[in-house]
């Protein structure tokens, strides 16, 4: 199952990950013989169950192992004891498949549950509204569209949230609608489960200034592949957003909450969504090239930056400004009848009186306001593009905290460095093929000069840096969680 050509999890994982994620180094240590019953385990909390099996396997009579720090775990148990996930590890019976192995070892790398919107859907009694109610997701399990393989039923996929949570997407195939301005844009997208079409695999659709982790994806499914057994080729629209607390603050990871279509007996995924100033339709669907198109609306980018304002200081001037200024250019409005002259002057019937001059905020603003107030509009109207478009900053998942941008080494490097550290990568990349021994050497074709090593700030990274940029990209990669907005 964890050997590649075999049709198991290592192979799921490969294809559904795009060749992130692998089995390499993985090691099979025991069985080892527990010193509780079945019915004593049973009876434990989960994570006393985990240390149990930790302790037994480190005290072993014969074959003992103590888990290296950071390493991912896999508990099997015969009998089976029970089965769950967490950050770091899953806990299964001996006699699991793929689809558990897959759902629970998620939890191992920091996937969530999926859910959807359907208010009819509960799984168990003791899971929440809609939660596994994405048949399309292995974070779903065991409610999940399966395929058949040599080790038991797989789910059909990662859905796109969790794709781009793990840093899976290619930035370049990752589109932000109103990002660049658009309110309106139709979108090819390539199937999910078949990247060698052309498209984007994701596009994210944020509509809350107040919270850029919270948007809308869409991407499109196969039925093909390990999708074979979904009912059909489908566009996915899912919300992903954060718990809210007591105070309506977002707090928590990001949940991904499949869109349904409730009007429809079967609930079949949205194919249109109108919702939250956002409008989604899908335009067409095309099985011969593996690609679905989208329309999509909103009016994100004439949205400003949390903590400002539209100005207003006429009907559609939508300029951003602090909402003191807004309410300074109100008053202004207010009292501009009593800064004119009397009958008008030199400058027709909107002439200042001494010591107003026109405002200026917008061609023909002949509002009559200090000094101090013109130079302030020309201020906010220089200043306007840096306080609008939220749309522009919604960077996802892998979004990092102040100070910190992506190392981009490669176009799946989501790695949070410092701005020094990814010209750093820049530099290195443009002088690889210089720092190569010409004609190849004991390394194949990448062996590198004298004095240089392999980066390896992911696997297969063979451009050849100086020793200290190797020894800064493992720093930055065991840094790296520590530096996103959310862990």
């Amino acid at each position: 199952m964890f050997t590649p050509g075999n049709g198991g999890l290592a192979d799921w994982w490969h294809d559904i990950s795009y060749v992130n994620f692998n089995n390499a180094g993985s090691e099979v240590h025991g069985w080892y013989r527990m010193s509780q019953t079945t019915g004593q385990l049973q009876a434990l909390n989960r994570s006393d169950k985990i240390n149990a099996c930790v302790e037994a396997a480190r005290t072993a009579p014969s074959g003992a192992l103590t888990v290296p720090p950071g390493a991912i775990r896999y508990i099997v148990t015969s009998p089976g004891i029970d089965a769950f996930g967490w950050n770091g590890g899953a806990f299964m019976a001996f006699d699991f498949e793929v689809g558990l192995a897959v759902h629970e070892g998620g939890h191992g790398i920091g996937l969530n549950h999926t859910f959807s919107n359907n208010p009819d859907y509960r799984n168990v009694d003791w899971a929440a509204i809609g939660e596994y109610d994405d048949p399309w997701d292995a974070m779903s399990w065991a409610n999940s569209y399966v395929a058949t393989t040599p080790f038991g039923a797989a789910p059909a996929a990662l859905v796109a949230p969790h794709l781009d949570r793990m840093g899976w997407l290619p930035r370049s195939r990752i589109a932000v609608h109103a990002a660049n301005g658009a309110s309106e844009a139709i979108y090819t997208l390539a199937a999910t489960n078949h990247p060698e079409a052309s498209g984007a695999l994701l596009v994210r659709v944020p509509f809350a200034p107040d919270d850029l982790f919270r948007y809308y994806t869409i991407e499109f499914i196969r039925k093909d592949r390990w999708s074979a057994g979904i009912p059909a080729d489908t566009v996915l629209i899912h919300e992903v957003k954060r718990n809210r607390d007591a105070a309506g603050v977002p707090v928590g990871e990001q949940i991904a909450w499949l869109q349904r279509d409730l009007a429809r007996a079967d609930k079949a995924p949205a194919q249109a969504l109108d919702a939250n100033g956002v409008q989604i339709r899908v335009l067409s669907i095309n099985p011969a090239t593996n690609q679905a198109t989208v329309s999509v609306r909103s009016e994100m980018a004439a949205r400003c930056l949390m903590g400002f304002v539209w100005r207003e200081a006429q009907p559609g001037d939508l300029v951003c400004v602090p909402p003191a200024e807004r309410a300074e250019t109100r008053q202004e409005n207010a009292e501009a009848a009593s800064r004119r002259e009397p009958g008008g002057g030199a400058y027709g019937p909107n002439t200042c009186r001494s010591g107003f001059v026109w405002r200026e905020a917008f061609d023909g603003d002949a509002v009559c306001v200090p000094p101090a107030s013109r130079t302030r509009a020309r201020a906010s109207n220089a200043q306007a593009g840096a306080r609008a478009n939220p749309a522009r900053i919604a960077y996802g998942p892998n979004t990092c905290q102040s100070g910190f941008v992506w190392r981009e080494a490669d176009d799946v490097d989501w790695v949070c460095v410092s701005p020094a550290a990814r010209q750093q990568a820049r530099d290195d990349n443009a002088l690889a093929s210089s720092r190569r021994q010409p004609g190849g050497g004991a390394y194949g074709p990448n062996t590198c000069d004298s004095g240089f090593v392999w980066r390896e700030a992911f696997p297969d990274d063979v451009v050849c840096v100086p020793p200290a940029s190797r020894a800064a990209a493992r720093a930055d990669n065991a840094a790296a969680p520590t530096r996103l907005m959310i862990p």
